[in-house]
């Protein structure tokens, strides 16, 4: 008979070498999460630094943009011609080096600048943060005049919140509009004054110098644009006699009223020695319409007796400004009010050069010139 084998218990637990081996494997994916966990904080830390080194960065250009004069200055001034290249150390959340290095020179209008912000994080890898951008030469000085909203979306600065061509000793009557007498009549013109065309033309009520709308008679409406400028004297010691703006050379207009007066200081209200103020009324048939020509300085003086030429401001061309704006005649189809038509008269024997900005003849009334009776005429 055999014997009968009883079974043998079940296994409980591990043994040894499981154990070790699951030690193990806990103890690597310890390590590994551990090093994860470094990675992240490193990673953090990194990322801080360089928002660190971004904010430096942005504060050394800014700091450069933030000159206060054009020339160089004293201790504390910061100045255009002053700006240069530099290095220096901050230790906020790492040891930062920042370097600044400075294009061109201080005569040019705009220069180069690259800020570098180098460090070793901790885990003493090399880090940097660079930027490079171009600073702009301007006067401080004339920062609040920029600042002011460009009105209609151009960019014209506007007196008295109203158009540029509107003369500036103008009457604001209150309703969008304003009125200028011609000097020495008891003539007014009425302005739109956003547009700066003449709307209307009106007698006045009395010898008033602040016109309002009570002063205003026999009024009708008008469609005119306005051509304005200043005469000055160069080598020359007082204007001709009789000085008025002769429109006979003009088309397209049906009429024209000039007036020529002493310019006034807009604040004292005393008279510009060697200065005129010349204003016309250039009327047209239609709203919409152009004239065209030129027009020349007229005296008595001019046409016999004198030996003197009229020049002419003409400005240099520049983007957004028309070749009538620029005062280049004769003038094409001009369909706008037109301001700083300006005119100078001398006896040089060429146009001279006048704070940098040079003269082109507009009229030659010496006695060598044939043609000078058509080219200067007396009224």
């Amino acid at each position: 008979m055999t014997p009968t084998r009883l079974p043998r218990p079940a296994r409980r637990g591990f043994s040894l070498v499981e154990a070790v081996i699951t030690m193990l494997l806990v103890a690597i994916g310890l390590l590994a999460m551990g090093a994860t966990f470094m990675k992240l904080s490193r990673s953090e830390d990194v990322g801080r630094q360089r928002s660190e080194a971004t904010r430096l960065v942005v504060d050394q250009v800014e700091a450069m943009r933030a000159y206060t004069q054009i020339a160089a200055g004293g201790a504390g001034v910061v100045s255009w011609s002053g700006l240069a290249s530099g290095e220096d150390r901050i230790s906020t959340n790492a040891e930062f080096t920042r370097r600044w290095t400075l294009g061109g020179t201080p005569a040019d209008t705009m220069r180069t600048l690259r800020v570098d912000v180098t460090w070793t994080d901790r885990g003493s890898e090399a880090q940097t943060i660079s930027l490079s951008t171009v600073i702009a030469r301007t006067d401080p000085a004339d920062m609040g005049v920029l600042g002011f909203p460009l009105p209609a979306n151009t960019t014209l600065k506007r007196p008295k919140n109203r158009n540029l061509n509107i003369p500036v000793p103008a009457s604001d009557l209150g309703n969008g509009e304003s009125a200028f007498r011609l000097p020495g009549t008891n003539f007014a013109v009425v302005f739109s004054n956003e547009s700066g065309y003449v709307v209307k033309q009106c007698s006045l009520a009395s010898s008033v110098t602040t016109i309002t709308l009570a002063d205003l008679r026999d009024c009708s409406d008008a469609t005119a644009y306005i051509l304005a400028g200043y005469i000055s004297l160069n080598r020359v010691s007082s204007f001709p006699s009789g000085l008025a703006i002769n429109t006979a050379g003009l088309s397209g207009m049906s009429g024209a009223t000039c007036s020529v007066s002493s310019a006034t200081d807009q604040t004292s209200g005393n008279a510009i020695a060697g200065y005129k103020y010349y204003l016309c009324v250039v009327s047209m048939p239609a709203s919409g319409a152009a004239w065209s020509g030129g027009v020349r300085l007229a005296a008595p003086g001019l046409n016999s007796g004198s030996n003197v030429r009229v020049c002419r401001f003409q400005y240099p061309a520049a983007a957004g400004i028309s070749a009538n704006q620029r005062n280049v005649q004769p003038y094409d189809r001009v369909a706008e009010s037109l301001d700083s038509q300006n005119y100078l008269i001398t006896d040089a024997s060429s146009c001279p050069t006048v704070n940098g900005l040079a003269t082109t003849l507009h009229q030659t009334c010496a006695n060598s010139n044939q043609d000078r009776a058509n080219d200067c005429p007396a009224n």
